[in-house]
Formats: C-alpha cells, sequence, structure tokens
C-alpha cells in the first residue's frame, strides 16, 4: 500500500486575474497569498514522513514544494523527481488569453477540446495516469508527495476511482474540485487499486483565509463522495 499526498500548487497572479496560464513557463508566478497557503500546507505536512517527491518542472508548483519542503524538521533531505507529465495543460494560443475568452472559445465535448497549438483535458488525464502507473506506483517508496496542478489531479484521481475526466470538472461533492494548496490523501496499492482517497482538504488554510473545508472522502463500494464539513465554491471549468 502506498499513501500518495497529492497537492495543488498556491494560488498565481493568473488564478486571481482568472487568466490562461497552462503550461507556458512565463505565466504563474505566486502571489502573496500563494506563497503563504503553500507555508501553511509546509506546516501541515511537517511531520509527514515523505520518502520522495515527484513535482512538476513549472515554477508554481516548485515554489510550493519548496515551501512545504522547507517546513520539515530535521536534516534528512528527500529525492525529488520533477516530471513533465505533471505539467498542467499545454493550452497552445491561449496562454494569457482570458477565462472567458477560453470558455468562449470551447467547441464540442470541453474534455475533448484542444487549442491550436495545445492538448485536451484528455491528453492531460492519459499522460498523467501513465505518469502514475507507470513511473510513480512502481517507485518502492511508500510514501509520496506529488506537487502539481489542478488539471492533473483531477486527471489522476479520475482514473483511480474511475469517474470520468468530466465530472472530476464538477463541484464538491459530485466532482473533484481542486482549490489552491488542497491536499488529497491517496491510499493505493501497488497495482493502481484504490483503497481510499480524501480530495480537496484545504482545512490547513482555514485560520486564515475564507472558502476553505476538510475536503470530501471517496466511498468506494457506493462510487460517491461524502463531503467532510462545509462544502468549498464550486470549481469553474476552466481555471487552469
Amino acid at each position: 500500500m502506498k499513501r500518495i499526498t497529492l497537492v495543488r500548487h498556491g494560488e498565481t497572479f493568473q488564478n486571481h486575474n482568472h487568466t490562461v496560464q497552462g503550461s507556458d513557463p512565463t505565466q504563474g508566478r505566486l502571489t502573496a497569498k500563494g506563497l503563504r497557503q503553500a507555508e501553511l500546507l509546509g506546516r501541515r505536512l511537517a511531520e509527514r514522513r515523505f520518502e520522495v517527491v515527484y513535482c512538476s518542472p513549472l515554477e508554481r508548483a516548485v515554489l510550493t514544494m519548496s515551501k512545504i519542503l522547507m517546513a520539515r524538521n530535521g536534516e534528512r533531505t528527500l529525492p525529488i523527481v520533477f516530471h513533465e507529465a505533471l505539467k498542467e495543460a499545454n493550452l497552445g494560443v491561449l496562454h494569457g488569453r482570458p477565462h472567458a475568452e477560453w470558455r468562449a472559445a470551447i467547441t464540442g465535448d470541453p474534455m475533448a477540446y484542444a487549442p491550436q497549438g495545445g492538448e485536451s483535458w484528455l491528453d492531460v488525464q492519459r499522460r498523467a495516469t501513465a505518469c502514475l502507473r507507470e513511473v510513480i506506483l512502481p517507485d518502492p517508496h511508500s510514501e509520496i508527495l506529488i506537487v502539481a496542478h489542478g488539471g492533473v489531479n483531477r486527471g489522476i484521481i479520475a482514473s483511480l476511482t474511475g469517474m470520468s475526466m468530466g465530472e472530476s470538472w464538477q463541484g464538491a461533492g459530485v466532482g473533484a474540485p481542486q482549490d489552491n494548496t488542497c491536499m488529497n490523501t491517496l491510499e493505493v496499492e501497488s497495482d493502481g487499486s484504490l483503497h481510499a482517497a480524501v480530495v480537496n482538504d484545504t482545512a490547513h488554510l482555514m485560520e486564515e483565509f475564507s472558502n476553505t473545508s476538510p475536503g470530501q472522502r471517496w466511498l468506494g463500494a457506493a462510487r460517491r463522495w461524502e463531503l467532510l464539513g462545509e462544502p468549498s465554491r464550486a470549481a469553474q471549468l476552466p481555471e487552469a
């Protein structure tokens, strides 16, 4: 059994301004709020005995990871693996454009839509899931931290639970919302079978920020989510 702690990065200027950042390396600088969110998450995770870290190479994920690791006690360092498959969606010509323009451009199935020069959310799910099954789960370590993005995290959670990528974008209690610096705790067998999951847990932000929640638990036998507290604000598609 592996315990995977899957987290989303802190708030960025593009998140705040509702601008597409995707995988553009010139987008995605953390705001002061985002840095504080990451610091609070780091405090919460300080005693978790991680053995290895997998991280998106995009700046917002790297800075969030750094804040988490800086809060750890002791002198022991952790092996860190930066993996391209954990980057957020490549949104091509829409990078830097307002979210409203992105929504207006979508045709057909939103999960299958790929802007010019970019990829779809289904593409993101495929590569993130391949990384999980071919790289992360075969890792001999059992306590794993992954720092990535809203779309990547949804893809991994959707694949593990068997929900569709489209369902994962729905709001609390139905989909798998991913608020900034949310913590997803996934207990997974080495063969990829999901034993337990609590997702979108932002309780570490509760004392300083609004719109926080202890998240929701996956009830595998019933194939549904159980809210653990007041629901977070519903995720709005798109938000990369």
